[in-house]
């Protein structure tokens, strides 16, 4: 019994359901994170964007059975590949988490904006699955989109707007990401297997990935620090001289997540094909917290401000 809700879950890939975190990014630095009216609407968002997810892995682990029989670490853990579960009964799956996404949709969540990017998540992930997956460089660049759909979700679902810049950015840090896992798996399973593995790979090699991974962490640090300098024409004129040093903090941690990262992906490939590892890296961890605390803090200084008073009778400059 618990091998198989082990392998249903990882059927689920429940494990990468933290890229759907990324629904919350709009909430966040579009300033209502602390507004709790929002908090059902954004977790009910969260849920359907994991049911959305879990239909697409099935499909593509229905697609790539034969493929992932090849992959040593994929055959160990998807379920279809080493036939611990069925295909039919990951077809029964997909309907259940189906009506899942229409009854949450039809009586919860009638918003047509957000069942359009629903609509993107969902059929970008088919297009990778049947199309753009045969296509070296354009596959990686489909991939990361589905991300960028993700962190658009929670925008339209609470109807606010946030810089440009920071979406951008997400899409660029998906493209990171991305690549990483295509370093990893060439490290796995050696150029020659990967060509087996996937046909795009006679297209792709280390070097050249390493070129894709420097020129993209190169365009995140740009894209940040115009993101910042965007940000800073928005607050209030008598705090931006406050502002502006507290989020230069940021940059040299973001510096260090980026470098820490490129180090992982060589020296731990591991971590690249499994991305939500990272989560437990010590270096990136504190960074991370520290990177939020920084941004947390800038953001919603007057409201901190505010709950400090209220509560403490606590006066902060």
């Amino acid at each position: 019994m618990k091998s198989t809700i082990r392998n249903i879950l990882n059927l689920l890939r429940i494990r990468q359901y933290y890229k759907n975190v990324l629904i919350f990014v709009g909430s966040f630095f579009g300033g209502k994170l602390l507004d709790i009216s929002l908090l059902p609407l954004l977790i009910l968002g969260f849920i359907i964007l994991c049911c959305v997810s879990s239909i697409n892995y099935i499909i593509n682990d229905i697609i790539d059975i034969e493929k992932d029989k090849l992959h040593p670490e994929k055959l160990e853990k998807k379920a279809l590949a080493s036939g611990r579960l069925s295909v039919k009964f990951a077809l029964a799956l997909i309907a259940f988490l189906s009506t899942i996404i229409v009854i949450l949709l039809i009586f919860l969540i009638p918003n047509l904006n957000f069942i359009i990017m629903l609509v993107l998540v969902f059929g970008t992930g088919q297009f990778y699955n049947y199309f753009f997956k045969k296509f070296a460089f354009i596959d990686v660049l489909v991939l990361a989109l589905i991300y960028l759909w993700r962190a658009l979700a929670g925008c339209v679902l609470i109807d606010v707007i946030v810089s440009p810049w920071l979406i951008f950015a997400v899409y660029e840090v998906a493209l990171f990401l991305v690549i990483a896992k295509r370093k990893g798996d060439l490290i796995l399973l050696g150029e020659e297997k990967a060509k087996v593995h996937k046909k795009i790979y006679e297209q792709y090699n280390m070097k050249l990935l390493e070129q894709f991974h420097t020129i993209t962490a190169t365009t995140i640090l740009i894209t940040y620090v115009m993101y910042l300098m965007f940000q800073f024409y928005l607050f209030e004129e008598e705090l931006r001289f406050f502002y502006q040093y507290l989020i230069i903090l940021s940059i040299p941690t973001m510096f260090y997540i980026i470098m820490r990262y490129l180090y992982l992906t060589t020296a731990k490939p591991e971590i690249a094909r499994s991305t939500e590892k990272v989560i437990f890296d010590k270096g990136i961890l504190i960074a991370g917290l520290f990177l939020g605390a920084i941004f947390f803090f800038t953001f919603y200084y007057i409201d901190i401000k505010q709950i400090l008073y209220d509560l403490f009778k606590i006066s902060l400059p």
